[in-house]
């Protein structure tokens, strides 16, 4: 509505007396903010509350994806003591955060167990091991990526029995009669069967995965051999061994984690890690028939090579 002549100085005098009161305001609290920012107390408080911004949750969740990175960059730094003895190790630090970063990009799985069975195979003359792989799978921001199994060149009697793919409405899909394909690896040309696990399980949240392998080594003895390909949150492997083989020896490869081996005389075999594991963790058992020492033919063998040594250096020696 149009201001009257005779309202006009008092909507003016309104007007300037709000804005003073503002102003009045604002320089109080700044007066008293200029007076506190010295002080120690206000700065601890004003830099406790800055991080708890910074590091919450909620701060972190909402950033993008090279928010993030940066954020963990101003974190995680390497001390002025490290980077003045070796100047590249910010990069350790680097790398550690872009790996762990990736880990939306990667399927990542739980409840890892292989369970296997050593054996003799009469047939083929070789120590063998059959072996259930089984896992739950969770897909990337991708969806899953193919699944993949194989054999290395020369390693004719490998098999896969069977592939299981379980969903969580109860259905799956199996895998009996596996197709392999040819594949060049490192100038090694590995047989190899590639499934499209998108095709039978995108629109689930996870999947779980079974596969059936039986696999061949030498004619009396069997190094089995695991490495994870993907983050893997715990691991349970069981090894039982038939036909008079035994577990010769062992090892784990991983660093920081507590792996618990519960070894059953010389036939089985448990080894357990309730941790997530990372790519390129895992473990060999060496599978084979005891071997029996003749210790008196040995001491005897030694004895004439060292009488054939000890002749044959007197003959040179005087000639």
């Amino acid at each position: 509505n149009p201001v009257k002549p005779a309202q006009a100085p008092k909507r003016r005098d309104l007007i300037v007396g709000s804005l003073m009161k503002t102003v009045a305001i604002s320089i109080i609290v700044a007066s008293i903010f200029t007076y506190t920012m010295g002080t120690a107390e206000f700065i601890n408080n004003i830099t406790q509350l800055l991080e708890n911004i910074v590091v919450s949750r909620k701060f972190l969740g909402n950033l993008s994806g090279p928010g993030k990175e940066q954020a963990l960059k101003s974190l995680l730094k390497a001390p002025d003591r490290e980077r003045g003895g070796y100047q590249h190790v910010e990069k350790y630090y680097e790398d550690y955060i872009q790996d762990t970063l990736n880990i939306e990009n990667k399927n990542v799985r739980s409840n890892y167990s292989i369970s296997a069975q050593a054996f003799y195979d009469d047939d083929i003359g070789k120590v063998g091991v059959k072996a259930l792989y089984s896992y739950r799978l969770y897909p990337s921001i991708d969806g899953y990526r193919e699944f993949k199994l194989g054999f290395d060149e020369g390693d004719e009697f490998s098999k896969v029995d069977k592939i299981v793919i379980n969903k969580p409405d109860g259905s799956r899909k199996v895998f009996n009669e596996i197709e392999f394909t040819e594949e060049d690896k490192a100038g090694s040309k590995d047989r190899v069967t590639i499934i499209d696990i998108n095709k039978y399980g995108e629109e689930f949240d996870h999947l779980d995965i079974e596969a059936y392998v039986t696999e061949f080594g030498s004619d009396h003895w069997f190094m089995f051999t695991f490495k994870a390909l993907q983050p893997t949150d715990g691991f349970r492997f069981h090894l039982k061994c038939d036909d008079d083989l035994e577990v010769r020896t062992y090892s784990v490869f991983d660093t920081g984690k507590a792996y618990h081996v519960d070894k059953i005389g010389t036939h089985e075999l448990n080894i357990n890690c309730f941790q997530w594991i990372k790519e390129g963790v895992g473990l060999s058992a060496l599978i084979s028939y005891p071997h029996q020492l003749d210790v008196e033919n040995v001491l005897i063998s030694k004895s004439t090579s060292n009488n054939r040594d000890n002749s044959t250096h007197s003959n040179t020696h005087v000639t």
